[in-house]
């Protein structure tokens, strides 16, 4: 059935359940109004017109109950329709995307997918050597060695600890301005001045 032929049929559903719903509601006022009517005529005494409501009451109750049974009928298989034509929607649409897929797998080739993993292999490795090519330090620096500037480093530091070492150990020898004018300024004993006076003596007799 063509989607077009679908709606038609679920809409006629629609509207003949409709119908039945408006007919039933208008029965169900005469029934009412006919039980209202036999109790009137009970009241007054006319027990054969209060029969004869009950019975067109009857009779209506009778048809609605026809009708509400057709109504339910129509809506269970219009219920069926709408969920089948929803099934078949999906399917359809299940059926193009998978057309789809199918269209597009096509166009791919999987040596060419291979090829182009390849590719972007080789594309990285080159990126990978050109970096490591560009972050490589050049003229003097490229060729100096960690190891040797760090042994340099080692024995400046050691020879800086040992010449301190040497300047704590070393007792000063400088001494101060003032004890030396001390010492010259002091009168020098009295015993080396009488050798001195002795030694001059002795000088001017042998001459």
């Amino acid at each position: 059935m063509k989607p077009e032929d679908t709606l038609k049929t679920i809409e006629g559903l629609r509207k003949t359940a409709d119908d039945i719903a408006k007919r039933s509601n208008l029965l169900q006022n005469k029934a009412q109004s006919e039980l209202k009517q036999a109790l009137e005529r009970k009241k007054n005494g006319d027990k054969n017109g209060a029969l004869v409501c009950l019975k067109r009451k009857k009779m209506y109750e009778t048809e609605i109950a026809k009708l509400e049974g057709s109504r339910m009928n129509l809506e269970q298989q219009l219920f069926a329709i709408e969920g089948a034509s929803m099934n078949k929607n999906i399917f359809d649409s299940l059926k193009q995307g998978n057309q789809a897929l199918k269209d597009m797998h096509g166009e791919i080739n999987i040596d060419e997918v291979d090829k182009l993993k390849d590719e972007m292999e080789d594309q990285q490795d080159l990126l990978n050597e050109l970096n490591e090519a560009i972050s490589q330090p050049v003229g003097v620096i490229g060729t100096m060695d960690d190891d040797e500037l760090m042994d340099e480093l080692n024995e400046l530091e050691a020879e800086e600890y040992e010449k301190s070492m040497l300047e704590v150990s070393e007792p000063s020898t400088t001494v101060p301005k003032r004890q030396v004018v001390e010492e010259v300024s002091q009168p020098q004993p009295a015993a080396k001045q009488d050798a001195e006076l002795d030694e001059l003596f002795d000088s001017m007799e042998m001459t």
